[in-house]
């Protein structure tokens, strides 16, 4: 009948666009293969500038994977493609940790981070990637840097505590941390030399610069003066060079081998009357003990 056939043919062109979408999602897949070993061997020379251009070609033909995130369609090599999809967006987050360009590495951990968090439930599962624990530790590096401590500890409770307590790139985050919240600066000081990877260092240093803005600002209230050999000790800086040019920046002003730090004037400062301040709380005290 002419219903029957109407059907057939239905069911002959959605074959043939399946069997076509599959070719093409294999294409790609190949291609994009292709394309990371690309990625890789341009990282490994240090031409960041062709990475850019590679990454860009990356993300064009990941767009014909349907397995990726959001989509997650099921298919023959979905488990493949996943894995490929993640790799690549775990080299675009090696590849900004390395430029130092945190606008990127946050773009593309956010991307990456559905990898992570959408294929635990999978049947079959995505198996783990190695690179995963350092790169969520790099981003908890990151939000410490940033002074976001709130999204700190919300990314940090996605971790099970066998992980915070074991993994090396972990614990060393956790601990700058509690270092930081502790003020136990020299500790912080001394980051950079205990990384667990090369790739922390450029983040780990710029908490250093943060730590020492933060000792600059104390040692400015708590002494008139420093001389050169103490504030080195203090800063941790590795040259008497390098002190120097932080104090020019901060605008202290230099006298001989001493460090001289401005002080505001006293009539800038307001005046606080104690005895009436003791008099006013033993009132309050009074009044509330009443109301109890």
């Amino acid at each position: 009948t002419l219903w029957w056939r109407r059907q057939k043919e239905k069911g002959r062109l959605a074959a043939r666009f399946h069997g076509e979408r599959a070719t093409m999602a294999q294409q790609a897949l190949q291609m994009t293969k292709r394309m990371l070993q690309k990625l890789k061997t341009e990282a490994s020379k240090g031409d960041y500038e062709a990475c850019q251009d590679t990454l860009v070609e990356i993300k064009l033909h990941l767009t014909n994977l349907p397995a990726l995130p959001p989509r997650f369609e099921r298919s023959a090599t979905a488990l493949e493609e996943l894995a490929l999809g993640r790799e690549c967006l775990e080299q675009a987050v090696l590849i900004s940790v390395q430029v130092q360009d945190e606008a990127a590495f946050e773009r593309h951990y956010l991307q990456l981070n559905s990898y992570y968090v959408d294929t635990k439930d999978m049947n079959p599962p995505l198996p783990a990637s190695e690179q995963e624990l350092l790169i969520r530790g790099l981003n908890l590096l990151r939000l410490l840097v940033q002074n976001r401590i709130a999204e700190f500890h919300t990314e940090l409770e996605t971790l099970a505590p066998h992980i915070q307590n074991n993994s090396p790139y972990i614990k060393y985050v956790i601990q700058l941390e509690q270092s930081h919240m502790e003020g136990a600066y020299t500790k912080i000081l001394n980051a950079s030399k205990e990384c667990p990877s090369q790739l922390y260092i450029p983040l780990a240093e710029k908490l250093i610069e943060t730590v020492r803005d933060e000792i600059g600002a104390c040692s400015e209230e708590a002494y008139e003066s420093l001389t050169l050999a103490e504030a080195q000790k203090i800063m941790r800086f590795s040259t008497k060079q390098e002190l120097m040019a932080y104090a020019k920046e901060s605008e202290w002003v230099i006298e001989g081998d001493r460090i001289m730090f401005s002080k505001e004037s006293t009539s800038d400062k307001v005046q606080l009357n104690s005895m009436e301040l003791i008099k006013n709380t033993l009132h309050y005290a009074k009044e509330i003990e009443r109301i109890v």
